[in-house]
């Protein structure tokens, strides 16, 4: 049946976004206060299990390697993903978060304005460049060898060469640009050089980077809330304060329709076989829904959900409350 689990790890913890990496070939999960592990995503097993540190501020995930700035040892660690092994480590200021990963670089800081913006080798970890001075900005968004980058409340939005810091391009935003603590991204791609942002109460702001173009994608006539732009296919996603969420059709830029649900969904909506998929954080509700919001099916996976992304082809990441949960989102209910 759709939502069955698969599996279920238990944490002893509250799992966390920023402390949570999946890519189809394991998930990195930190658990027990100071452990990192590496599960196997179709069983939940685990790989290798090493000592972090307690509350990563940023795990991070791609190709062979592992990324992690744990909140007490102040330093960017590279791992091994196959054994967990340590391939290098630099010292970083106190209060350091943001990964973003760009081509050969490792982006870090910027988090709450505690930092600068500085970059490493990916392969060897020795410092390419750092900004002169500190700087806030939401998670950044790796654009091939830039990044675009914007202070949550401000007025423009940047993009970076992340090679050498330099600026290549900056847009002017008309309401301030609404960002988070780390905890969800910002800027959500809507193709290979689009990306979506939200801007003021009820403005989806678009930016291509490559065309050095930006412009209005959607207002609303209802707020919505700070968090939750998702992209599935063709459709945008955007959830509103207190109601649900939105569904928008990228080209063009038309309602689709809208799926009440209360002010209890959690984290972005992904793809299923049969549909899109929507979380509630209390009770622990996965709720199967079509392209025009209108609900399939529905069931409880876990007393409470703090998110839930994509891992595999039919299965779902779910975070549950002190657990996390592999969930079947392909195998339709008999």
């Amino acid at each position: 049946m759709i939502f069955d689990v698969l599996w279920r790890r238990p944490l002893l913890q509250r799992p966390a976004p920023t402390a949570t990496a999946s890519t189809p070939d394991g998930v990195f999960v930190h658990e027990r206060s100071t452990r990192l592990v590496c599960l196997d995503p179709a069983d939940g097993v685990a790989r290798w299990d090493v000592p972090v540190g307690t509350w990563p501020r940023a795990v991070v995930a791609d190709g062979p390697q592992c990324w992690v700035i744990s909140q007490d040892r102040n330093e960017l660690r590279c791992l091994d993903v196959r054994s967990g092994e340590v391939h290098w480590s630099v010292d970083l200021p106190r209060f350091t978060a943001h990964i973003v990963v760009a081509g050969d670089r490792v982006l870090v800081g910027g988090w709450r304005g505690y930092t600068a913006l500085r970059a490493f080798d990916r392969w060897t970890g020795a410092l390419l460049w750092a900004e002169r001075h500190r700087a806030a900005t939401v998670l950044p968004a790796a654009v091939g060898e830039r990044v675009l980058v914007g202070e949550p409340g401000g007025s423009s939005v940047r993009l970076l060469d992340v090679r050498d810091g330099t600026e290549v391009c900056r847009w002017s935003l008309p309401e301030p640009l609404v960002g988070g603590d780390g905890q969800w991204q910002a800027f959500v791609a809507a193709g290979p050089d689009r990306f979506l942002l939200r801007c003021g109460a009820r403005t989806l702001w678009q930016v291509n980077p490559g065309a050095g173009t930006a412009g209005e994608f959607f207002r609303h006539d209802r707020d919505l809330a700070a968090t939750g732009i998702s992209t599935v296919g063709a459709l945008v996603w955007a959830r509103e304060r207190h109601r649900g969420a939105v569904a928008l059709d990228l080209t063009p830029r038309e309602f689709r329709g809208r799926v009440s649900v209360g002010p209890d969904v959690v984290g972005q909506v992904v793809p299923a076989a049969a549909g899109h998929v929507l979380a509630t954080g209390r009770p622990g509700m996965l709720l199967l829904v079509d392209d025009a919001g209108r609900p399939r099916e529905r069931r409880l996976v876990d007393q409470q959900i703090g998110g839930l992304r994509p891992l595999m082809p039919g299965v779902l990441l779910v975070a549950g409350k002190g657990t996390l949960l592999a969930v079947d989102a392909a195998t339709p209910t008999a």
